[in-house]
């Protein structure tokens, strides 16, 4: 065990120990795009119909009073005295006291509508405004309240009386359309601010491997390599380094990674490697390929074995014809030999033998944790420089596990972007528990990592230039 286990909140506060990676929250929210503005969408469309169908027109009318001394002595007037006045003015024509009135003389059980008072800033001026859903009903309020305050005379500030600068008039009533428009807009403006900001922190709080140097920093693993996202090309069914259209700059990566992986095993003598994931469509099976393919094409003896008998698809890789009978469940349940399931494939003039699986298989735990695979393991070290076992995702399924006892060495292929470094860890710690040395880990199908290095893009140059050298020849 390289490391001691780690939580998830030690990875979270780890990552914010480093820069904030601008590449990884635009690949997210590129992402994750389409499902935002599908709520921004929804939240426009649904707000817009309640708020329509909920808010009204508003209707308001206004009136001025004055607020004057019943005498003109001096201390009426200070302007002390003037604005206890208007403030004592304004707090009876908001009370409840002043509604009650109303309601008493109109004979109602409540008030329609909404009334106000303010004071008219550096002015002895109350303006009362009147407000409802309908032009009537404002007016009415509005007249009612100016014939009903003199009623309160007893609260308001003594010396003083409020007086109408000017009669209302139903032509005075100004019409507010509702909002219904602006304010859709601006839920809509703060959903999609908030699908935004929530992926953002969920970026930065992740622990997600989306890059070598977070997962240099969170893993109990050294990265031994990435390997960039590569498009097929039309007509390309897999991408192998033994195809002429695959990127050349695809094959230095690989080349690298299995020199990497080829020191690591000669150091301690290991033979038999399993390449493994923790999830499905990580690119597990292309990687093994390729790494077989690598080892063949340096003269090597090599066997490449489709050990995830689920979803086998190394066949289907390298696109070849597979009797039912010869497959690799066949051989483990003893209905052939193994020169029958042995097929050899010829790599740029460099011999590499296969065993295929073609058909998924029930429950292949069975059969991987017999004595025969172990057996078949065994003699597969002794004929072969390089056994490479393609195997199931280690985070649901047991039969990984089973492989594992039989292996010498691990390489963890990792999606960039889709696996979390808690569970690559763990799956580790388990790994090692039963044996196997887990010698490092591939970023695979990485956007925004190749322009990082000005080496890679000599890499590039190179083989790009090369590879017209080649095609000018031909």
């Amino acid at each position: 065990m390289r490391g001691g286990n780690m939580s998830q909140e030690s990875y979270k506060s780890q990552s914010l120990d480093s820069q904030i990676d601008l590449r990884y929250i635009f690949r997210t929210l590129k992402k994750n795009a389409v499902f935002i503005l599908m709520c921004v969408c929804l939240t426009g469309m649904f707000s817009y119909v309640i708020l329509d169908h909920s808010l009204k027109d508003t209707y308001t009318v206004s009136v001025n009073l004055c607020v004057i001394p019943r005498d003109n002595t001096s201390e009426k007037l200070a302007e002390t005295n003037i604005e206890n006045a208007l403030e004592r003015s304004v707090n009876v024509l908001n009370s409840d006291t002043m509604r009650d009135q109303i309601m008493k003389a109109s004979g109602s059980s409540r008030v329609k509508g909404n009334l106000s008072a303010s004071v008219v800033a550096d002015t002895n001026i109350i303006r009362m405004s009147a407000s409802g859903t309908n032009a009537e009903s404002a007016y009415k309020l509005l007249k009612g309240a100016l014939q009903q305050y003199p009623e309160l005379s007893d609260y308001f500030e003594s010396g003083y009386v409020l007086q109408p600068l000017s009669s209302i008039s139903a032509n005075n009533v100004q019409k507010t359309e509702k909002a219904t428009l602006r304010y859709s807009l601006l839920l809509i403006l703060l959903v999609l601010a908030g699908g935004i900001g929530a992926t953002v922190c969920l970026c930065i709080f992740t622990d997600k491997i989306h890059s070598m140097e977070q997962a240099k920093r969170l893993l109990d693993i050294p990265m031994i390599g990435s390997l960039d996202y590569v498009k097929k090309k039309s007509g390309q069914k897999a991408l192998l380094i033994s195809d002429q259209d695959t990127d050349h700059v695809y094959e230095e990566a690989v080349d690298r990674i299995v020199t990497s992986i080829r020191s690591e095993m000669s150091a301690e003598g290991y033979k038999t490697l399993m390449v493994g994931s923790i999830k499905e469509n990580d690119g597990k099976s292309t990687v093994t390929a390729n790494i077989a393919l690598n080892l063949a094409r340096r003269g090597k003896k090599v066997v490449l074995v489709d050990c995830d008998m689920r979803h086998p698809s190394l066949a289907k890789i390298f696109d070849a014809t597979v009797d039912p009978k010869e497959q690799f469940s066949e051989y483990l349940l003893g209905k052939c030999e193994l020169d029958q399931v042995l097929k050899q494939t010829e790599v740029q003039a460099h011999p590499m033998d296969c065993i295929w699986q073609k058909k998924a298989v029930a429950k292949p735990y069975r059969l991987l944790g017999s004595e025969r695979f172990i057996s078949l393991i065994n003699q597969l070290k002794e004929q072969f420089d390089y056994v490479v076992m393609d195997t199931p995702p280690l985070e649901l399924i047991r039969d990984a596990e089973i492989i594992s006892e039989t292996a010498d060495a691990m390489l963890m292929v990792m999606r960039q972007d889709e696996v979390h470094a808690v569970a690559v860890n763990d799956t580790v710690d388990l790994l090692e528990e039963n044996g196997v040395t887990v010698i490092g880990g591939v970023l695979n199908m990485t956007k925004g990592e190749r322009d990082t290095s000005k080496d890679r893009d000599g890499y590039r140059k190179y083989y790009n230039e090369n590879a017209k050298i080649e095609n000018a020849g031909e």
